[in-house]
């Protein structure tokens, strides 16, 4: 064995969550960002994420996942959880070599939040007029891309209403989502053909909508299924 023993280079993993929600008051998707508490980059707002190398308890990324879930820097329900890639180079982070597993999360309800913790619109951060720190804004940027994508073939901007909604404000998050008007028979036949699959129901309620005018709801059987239509929304 040589004398001379390579020292092992430092080398970070994170997890990395784009929490996505849909703020009603400003008819508009969000991003939810965290003020870091710590050099690099101390005081400035970033994706919620932590190490998963090293000393921590998580045997897998689900469990890092979770934890991440339960911690302050999240602390919120969510509605739909998947991930989206895994990015690593020698220049993301001044430290060191690193890597970060993303993921894409939809949270549904609002909830509080701490001094630390905010909504930032999420154009403005994938398109980096709202710069943060590492390659978040990328990592922001894909999750985006992946959100629309999906969204073209399945029931995933559903997930944003929670679990009651009417045909009407499905119109208008598919609508939102794909960034271009979505025809009130095309979003009908869809919500029928996930009703007639056991996805959704009728609730026999109705809510107020624009206007003023009474609407009836459905309820989302499956709140954590997604339902995949047999054609996408630009055919």
């Amino acid at each position: 064995m040589s004398k001379h023993r390579e020292e092992k280079s430092p080398y970070l993993h994170t997890v990395d969550l784009c929490v996505l929600r849909y703020c009603r008051d400003t008819q508009a998707l969000q991003i939810l960002l965290n003020k870091r508490d710590a050099e690099p980059f101390a005081e400035h707002w970033a994706l919620p994420g932590l190490v998963v190398n090293g000393s921590t308890i998580d045997l897998t990324l689900d469990d890092a996942v979770k934890r991440l879930r339960e911690s302050a820097k999240v602390g919120m329900q969510l509605a739909y959880i998947e991930q989206v890639g895994t990015v690593g180079d020698a220049f993301r982070d001044p430290r060191c070599w690193s890597s970060s597993t993303f993921y894409l999360a939809i949270a549904s309800e609002n909830a509080p939040l701490s001094a630390s913790q905010a909504f930032l619109p999420l154009s403005d951060v994938a398109n980096a007029s709202h710069k943060l720190p590492f390659d978040h804004n990328q990592l922001v940027a894909a999750t985006y891309e992946r959100l629309l994508s999906k969204s073209l073939y399945s029931s995933l901007p559903l997930m944003f209403l929670g679990n009651e909604f009417s045909a009407p404000e499905a119109v208008n998050i598919f609508s939102l989502v794909l960034a271009r008007p979505v025809l009130k028979t095309s979003m009908r036949q869809r919500l029928m053909k996930m009703t007639e699959a056991g996805y959704l129901q009728e609730t026999g309620r109705k809510k107020q909508g624009d206007g003023g005018r009474a609407q009836a709801t459905l309820e989302n059987v499956k709140p954590s299924c997604l339902y995949l239509f047999d054609r996408c929304f630009l055919d």
